[in-house]
């Protein structure tokens, strides 16, 4: 598969809907008898042994995924989790697939990775490219890693930092300063963090020279499991926006809420940006897990089996922000191996809707004063946030133990996937690493 490129924003999901070939032709056609086909409000469509996923707009304009079982299976309904109009005007994308096969639901996270990340392993940076280098062996100089996080990938940082005059200085910084600069590339949903932090580990095993660490969302749950199982050398490191002790957008409770919510997201950032670079892979993955979890969380019904769901997709899992989530618990269970030192940055985002109205949607997902105006089904965050990640998940190691925390407070124009184009943010981290 090839890697996500920028798109237009108006055709957003129909490029993420190509580019992943979310829609199959059916495996199976079954024409129903003549009698059958002669009965009132039949349509070809209920010959089709295909499930679909369609993405809708509601009276508030805002994007919802439903779910609906192959005509063949269900040709007296069409079963929907909301009941949401269908008319033409109000379908923004739709797709149509095969029903997944058992033991398939792994092998589609495994796809998607490959389109999300593409090119896994250690990587260097060189000659103003990302060179693979599997196992690289450093003795000397200082090395700077930089780790992703979820639905990324390494190139992220480079072309973020190349977006601002702030993000070209830092990098031109950064590589007088450091004799290396790696970068390393893994997948984020058919994998838990514990699984890449041990092929991070053996990424790193001849690298003995002192390493400073920059890593953004779910890559910060990554190194911490390599600094509670590995010996590393690592000196000093920098969580941007992570979910160290789990997000709400991966809570069971909330998947479909998030769904929606990354949907939302995905459109607005692609509307607002000059290249939608950072809305392409968000638009795949949801669109693609809405696919590959269908059936499961049934996007068009309301079966209680969402944490089962969650445990399909690994990646989800061991970032959920629940009380018994068992990969947290163990992550902070005994003294990590290495302990360098460490301090996060993170922001609360909230727009300014007069100047950006396509934002109103951030606030039918999060808690504010106002909420129970709308529907509660809709809560994802119980507080601040910055779109995916709670603010309160960002400097808590454990339930006791904090880390050195930059609040950036509330800010209009930052949010997850902009973090490093934030010259507040570049500043922290040129004096973190200094």
């Amino acid at each position: 598969m090839s890697a996500p490129m920028p798109v237009r924003a108006n055709t957003l999901w129909s490029d993420a809907v190509a580019q992943l070939s979310l829609n199959e032709p059916a495996l199976l056609s079954t024409r129903p008898a003549l009698s059958h086909r002669r009965r009132r409000g039949y349509n070809d469509d209920m010959a089709d042994s295909r499930a679909s996923v369609e993405l809708l707009r509601d009276d508030d304009g805002l994007l919802r995924w439903t779910y609906h079982a192959p005509s063949l299976s269900h040709s007296s309904s069409k079963r929907s989790y909301r009941a949401y109009s269908l008319r033409p005007e109000r379908v923004v994308e739709r797709f149509r697939f095969n029903e997944l096969g058992r033991n398939e639901v792994t092998q589609k996270l495994i796809e998607l990775d490959d389109w999300l990340t593409p090119g896994k392993g250690m990587k260097r940076w060189q000659g103003g490219a990302l060179i693979d280098d599997a196992q690289p062996s450093i003795k000397t100089g200082r090395v700077l890693l930089l780790v992703h996080g979820t639905f990324s990938e390494s190139l992220m940082f480079f072309k973020e930092l190349a977006a601002t005059l702030e993000g070209q200085a830092l990098l031109k910084e950064w590589q007088a300063k450091y004799a290396t600069i790696l970068a390393f590339n893994h997948p984020t949903l058919s994998v838990g963090a514990w699984s890449n932090a041990i092929d991070l580990a053996r990424a790193l095993r001849a690298v003995t020279a002192p390493i400073d660490v920059v890593c953004h969302s779910r890559g910060g749950l990554v190194v911490s499991w390599l600094l509670r199982l590995v010996p590393v050398p690592i000196e000093r490191v920098v969580f941007v926006a992570s979910p160290l002790v789990g997000t709400s957008l991966a809570a069971p409770d909330k998947l479909r809420a998030a769904l929606d919510l990354l949907a939302n997201y995905a459109e607005v950032t692609a509307a607002i940006s000059t290249a939608a670079a950072p809305a392409v892979p968000l638009a795949g993955a949801v669109a693609g897990l809405a696919k590959i979890l269908g059936k499961t969380l049934r996007l068009g019904s309301g079966l209680p089996i969402v944490d089962a769901a969650i445990g399909l997709v690994p990646g989800l899992a061991t970032q959920q922000l629940v009380g018994n989530n068992l990969d947290i618990q163990q992550l902070f269970a005994d003294e990590w191996l290495r302990k360098p030192s460490m301090s996060a940055i993170g922001v609360s985002f909230r727009p300014d809707e007069s100047r950006e109205p396509l934002w109103k949607f951030w606030r039918r997902f999060s808690n504010l004063a106002d909420q129970a105006k709308f529907a509660a089904a809709d809560l994802v965050f119980p507080g601040a946030n910055d779109l995916v990640v709670d603010v309160n998940s960002m400097f808590r190691l454990g339930e006791k133990q904090g880390i050195d925390f930059k609040d950036l407070g509330e800010s209009p124009t930052t949010h997850h996937t902009s973090y490093f184009r934030d010259a507040k943010v570049l500043a922290h981290l040129q004096l973190k690493l200094a």
